[in-house]
């Protein structure tokens, strides 16, 4: 169970543990029936079913430890699984209560639990079959209002069945029997699972020829047994044919996804070495410069995003200082990420001031932008011989200012619109001191945004709290603490978002 997380292991946990009490009641009620008692075919039906229960058993930790299959797609199917397996239960069960005039209640009971598995069955393959072609649209969409309809009068029709007998009956002597309306009862679910294949054939183009294959196969199968066990009263292998059928699908569809993601994957890697490529990377930064002291950093997310950190001379007494954040995930923020970063640097070192440079870039940007993303930017040029510095807010966080003997404290004004979001922005700028001593810090939304198990967010007022633990830190260490009280804080939950940070210390100009 390593590497699955808490909420999975208890899953595991909690499903280990009925699956393998359900057995040890097929178990028991063996023991009690007695093998010699028992006629042969109803001891091929219960090996059947225990084998069945044995591969839904493990078919389902399978899934819970595959992390291709998550969401709706993975609850769907585990439902489809667990129905299955009570399927495959309750008809072992039926064959060992037959016959028990002392049991026939619980005969009853078990044979309503069995009839109720194949439109729950149904019901739940259509959810995994949408799910999976990720369609709710049009004659689809209809189709699955009607089987939600279906599926209650399906189960209130069972639930009939146990004051008129309309499907099946128990009599006195305990003895299970079918009423001649029995064929009525297997409507639902060949209804809904025939409207699942009609989906499947009208989004077939979104599919290879195998994967159509295999849902039909999934149908086709217990379909067949069924209508072949119908008139015969003794051999039911429908049970465990569902759940051999449930195994090929899975094993099948698991393929064609796991390449699609080993594709997705070899992309998603390209794109983040790429992405951590072109950032700067070797400190210090210049060290020949006395005059100040950089670090910046970017701990990345499990997907690709847009974030990126940018700094470097524009002259020799002037530094430019980005922190942007581009919306979206995955290649295209990255590739928008990159494209961004360099028209920024372009034309900062082409002499634009940094309003001109991000209405300069918001303009190429906004040129053939069909993706409609953009990019929150908190560009500065800073001159290193007078402290003096001019910056440009658009639609970034806050940048937080510490004195040289003072706390860490946000700067908070107004900011311009992000840029590439719409053609003739004119951005506004704002200028700045540092003193010899003072220390600037910039972040994306990544930092404020860091979200623990109970979605709270690291927020800025704990951000500030972070950056005052050590006042003295240098840049490096300012990095290291904030990053520390946001592992501190979000501890085992997932991380959504890079992490991205600059901080720079002013010691003064050279000589000084």
């Amino acid at each position: 169970m390593q590497g699955l997380s808490n909420h999975k292991q208890r899953e595991a946990f909690i499903i280990s543990a009925i699956y393998i009490l359900l057995v040890i009641v097929v178990g028991y009620l063996v023991h009690l029936r007695g093998i010699n008692d028992l006629v042969d075919i109803y001891l091929i039906n219960i090996g059947i079913d225990a084998v069945g229960m044995m591969i839904g058993y493990v078919l389902y930790i399978c899934c819970l430890v595959d992390v291709q299959k998550t969401g709706a797609n993975l609850k769907h199917l585990l439902s489809l699984i667990n129905v299955a397996y009570l399927g495959l239960f309750t008809d072992a069960c039926a064959w060992l209560l037959d016959g028990v005039p002392s049991l026939r209640v619980l005969n009853i009971i078990d044979n309503t639990f069995y009839y109720f598995c194949a439109p729950v069955e149904a019901y739940f393959f259509w959810l995994y079959t949408m799910t999976y072609l990720k369609v709710n649209k049009g004659v689809v969409k209809n189709l699955g209002i009607i089987a939600k309809v279906g599926l209650y009068i399906a189960v209130g029709m069972r639930i009939v069945n146990l004051f008129t007998g309309v499907y099946f009956t128990v009599d006195e002597m305990g003895i299970y029997h079918r009423s001649p309306y029995y064929p009525l009862s297997m409507i639902y679910a060949f209804f809904t699972a025939f409207s699942a294949l009609a989906a499947v054939v009208i989004e077939r183009k979104q599919l290879e020829k195998y994967q159509i294959y295999t849902f039909f196969v999934y149908v086709f199968a217990p379909v067949s047994m069924g209508i072949f066990t119908l008139g015969v009263y003794g051999l039911s292998p429908t049970a465990a044919t569902v759940m051999l059928t449930i195994l090929l699908m899975y094993c099948i569809l698991n393929v064609s996804q796991g390449r699609a993601k080993a594709v997705a994957d070899r992309d998603l890697a390209l794109a983040s070495s790429i992405q951590e490529n072109v950032l700067p990377k070797i400190f210090p930064f210049r060290p020949d410069r006395e005059e100040f002291d950089l670090y910046a950093s970017m701990n990345p997310a499990k997907e690709v995003g847009g974030d990126f950190y940018d700094f470097f001379m524009v002259d020799d007494n002037h530094i430019a200082l980005v922190m942007a954040d581009v919306s979206g995930k995955g290649i295209p923020a990255a590739l928008f990420m990159m494209v961004a970063k360099t028209l920024i640097k372009n034309r900062v070192l082409a002499g634009d001031s940094p309003s001109q440079a991000l209405m300069n870039v918001n303009e190429q940007l906004c040129e053939g932008n069909t993706a409609e993303l953009f990019v929150t930017v908190w560009l500065a040029i800073f001159d290193l011989t007078t402290g003096k510095g001019t910056a440009v807010n658009a639609g970034h966080e806050h940048p937080a200012f510490k004195k040289k003997d003072g706390d860490y404290e946000l700067v908070i004004y107004r900011h311009s619109p992000a840029v590439a979001t719409i053609e003739g922005i004119r951005y506004k700028e704002h200028e700045f001191e540092l003193k010899p001593g003072d220390t600037l810090f910039v972040y994306t939304d990544g930092v404020t945004e860091a979200t623990n198990i109970n979605n709270e967010l690291f927020g800025e007022e704990r951000l500030v709290e972070a950056l005052n633990s050590d006042k003295e830190a240098t840049p490096q260490q300012v990095l290291t603490n904030v990053k520390s009280h946001i592992e501190g804080f979000v501890k085992d939950a997932d991380q959504f978002d890079d992490i991205t940070m600059l901080c720079l210390k002013y010691n003064g100009p050279a000589g000084s």
